[in-house]
């Protein structure tokens, strides 16, 4: 490049650029790759049908690409209150294993699309669990099944009434005999009345009910105990102490989200002199859950050894209350397998030390945690005792780093 051709100033990007050195002329060449001078002697025309041809090409292998096309027709009858972008509420409840959920459903053009707990339902105040939040996405999921099958054979409607209608055929002569149901456990009355239905048509067919977690055994101590089969329904806002037995009461448990909510306000201390009223709870529990996490004192115990600790505890208590009698001996005989080793005169202040008097030695981790202060302070004791020698009790909790 010549300085003549320039009609206004010289810019440049490097000396070699300014000095037009050959070396620079030379790379400047060789930066664009081989065949590109070759366009100076095509015109513009040959130039854009090259192109479109090129994009005619790419056109023709983007076909199966595009977005598929539905048509949105509009309703040919109105139904009534439903309107474009208005939302429209439905009370319903949502049926678990053993408890019912009262929610709140919204629903646009006939498709529900939250859920919210009904306020006017008092013990829940409007909760709801995760799981019903959750629930909403059962009816959008495209792995959701949507037709019949007999192993890989897909059935059609037709078929699967014709196979219903031989059953009810082959068992409606001899009431149901050998006919069995099995379901999963549902507190559903719309499922309730179908299950009459059933018995009534089959009165001599099974109706069984299976879940992998079973959480009847309450009822069942209470039906052999006193004859019936009853529900424990505890007021947490009258309790001053809660002890958990490796129970999950503020999840998982029957009528959680009341629980909870009562057991909360026991927690609430809005001055310093409130402190002494507020409820305290001790969780003994075979794995961290979300009750232990929140409870003042937390004992690992294994669920092999809760037996023994229930026995000790309930002995405690009878002797406690001076009506120990034999009851209270058959107790502290039941738990003498377990060696408990309490530190200090009250429970609530301390920790529990406890092992297993059936092993010659064992290792046991116990943590403790005071939320009567602001600051949170953990004491994490290894205890190691050996049953079969006078070995004196060893702690070794100065060995690890204090925590604020």
């Amino acid at each position: 490049m010549k300085n003549s051709e320039f009609s206004g100033p010289r810019y440049w990007k490097s000396l070699d650029d300014l000095a037009e050195t050959p070396a620079f002329t030379d790379w400047v060449e060789r930066e664009f790759p081989a065949g590109a001078s070759d366009m100076e002697g095509v015109n513009r025309r040959h130039f854009m049908k090259v192109m479109a041809a090129s994009f005619g090409l790419a056109g023709l292998g983007m076909t199966g690409c595009r977005r598929p096309e539905q048509n949105i027709l509009p309703y040919s009858k109105q139904p009534e209150n439903v309107i474009p972008g208005v939302p429209v509420y439905y009370t319903s409840s949502m049926p678990s294993a053993r408890d019912n959920v009262p929610v709140i459903v919204e629903t646009h053009t006939g498709r529900p699309t939250k859920i919210e707990g009904n306020p006017s339902f008092t013990p829940y105040g409007g909760a709801t669990t995760v799981y019903t939040q959750a629930s909403i996405l059962d009816l959008y999921d495209p792995d959701r099944a949507t037709k019949s099958k007999e192993g890989a054979t897909v059935l059609s409607q037709a078929a699967v009434r014709d196979r219903l209608e031989a059953i009810r055929k082959a068992h409606g002569a001899n009431q149901g005999k050998g006919l069995v149901f099995l379901a999963e456990p549902s507190t559903s009355p719309s499922r309730a009345a179908l299950v009459k239905q059933i018995k009534q048509a089959f009165p001599l067919a099974t109706w069984t009910e299976n879940t992998a977690i079973d959480q009847s055994t309450s009822e069942q101590a209470a039906l052999a105990v006193f004859g019936k089969s009853l529900r424990a329904l505890p007021e947490f806002t009258k309790a001053q102490r809660v002890l958990a037995l490796d129970a999950e009461f503020l999840i998982n448990a029957d009528g959680s989200l009341s629980q909870a909510r009562d057991f909360t306000k026991t927690r609430k201390v809005k001055a310093s002199k409130d402190a002494s009223k507020m409820s305290r709870l001790y969780s003994v529990e075979s794995t961290l859950t979300s009750t232990g996490s929140m409870a003042d004192h937390r004992l690992r115990l294994s669920s092999s050894q809760m037996g023994a600790f229930i026995a000790q505890v309930g002995a405690a208590i009878l002797n406690k209350k001076h009506v120990g009698g034999p009851l209270a001996a058959e107790l502290a005989k039941v738990g003498a397998s377990l060696v408990v080793d309490a530190q200090g005169s009250t429970l609530a202040r301390r920790t529990w030390l406890i092992m297993p008097a059936t092993r010659s030695s064992s290792l046991v981790s116990i943590f403790q945690r005071r939320s009567m202060r602001s600051s949170l302070r953990l004491t994490k004791h290894f205890l190691l005792r050996s049953t079969t020698s006078k070995c004196p009790l060893q702690s070794r909790a100065s060995q690890l780093p204090q925590l604020a």
